[in-house]
């Protein structure tokens, strides 16, 4: 018979102990299974398969990949995420989740080594009412990222754009902390290929919580 796979399960015949080699056709079967492991191997595909159809082409081409999940010490100032970046992805996610700050201040985000050609903003409202606020920089040394809570966890998410490439490297984001909810957005003026992401807060340590970076696929 011609497989019905991936269509629809096959049917095949056991053979028993009992049975002749001709009933069911040895053979036959022979070329049931062949036909059968072929269909299967076809929807999986081959690594870095082209076909649009198999598995590996849909794993591959899925919307966000993770790239490395970065959990937050105790007592900690700052958290290096050390190969968030390559040539594999253009474009990233980062998700961040943060425990505890001792301190009431910022989360601010680095890229590599830079310390300087930062330029952000960041805006917030007060969920009771009555307070909005921004906070910026102009050429600083870090983006900032959301406001920090020695009372509750924190978390922000931010889209990065072209930060392996050697071209400016933007920032968008939203976040939630201390009563309060934001955007963010920036940009680092620099054409340096980075590949490590840096979480910093001005005031206090971090303790808990964890950073995931996610890479954009293309297709």
């Amino acid at each position: 018979m011609t497989t019905n796979f991936p269509s629809s399960i096959d049917a095949f015949t056991n053979p028993t102990s009992a049975d002749t080699l001709d009933n069911p056709p040895h053979d036959q079967q022979h070329a049931d299974i062949n036909d059968a492991m072929e269909a299967v191997q076809a929807k999986i595909g081959v690594d870095g398969s082209a076909d649009t159809g198999s598995l590996d082409y849909k794993v591959a081409n899925q919307g966000l990949t993770l790239v490395k999940s970065q959990t937050i010490g105790s007592g900690v100032s700052s958290v290096t995420v050390t190969n968030a970046f390559s040539a594999t992805f253009e474009n990233y996610q980062i998700s961040v989740v943060v425990d505890v700050c001792s301190g009431v201040g910022s989360y601010v985000s680095k890229f590599g080594a830079a310390t300087t050609n930062y330029y952000s903003t960041m805006h917030y409202d007060f969920y009771a009412g009555g307070f909005t606020n921004y906070a910026r920089t102009n050429n600083g040394g870090f983006m900032y990222s959301a406001l920090s809570s020695n009372v509750e966890t924190s978390t922000f998410t931010i889209n990065v754009i072209n930060p392996y490439a050697t071209k400016n490297t933007q920032v968008n984001g939203t976040w939630q902390g201390r009563n309060y909810a934001g955007w963010c957005g920036g940009v680092l003026k620099d054409t340096t290929s980075y590949t490590s992401y840096v979480l910093t807060t001005d005031t206090g340590t971090m303790t808990g919580g964890i950073i995931r970076v996610y890479g954009y696929n293309n297709g």
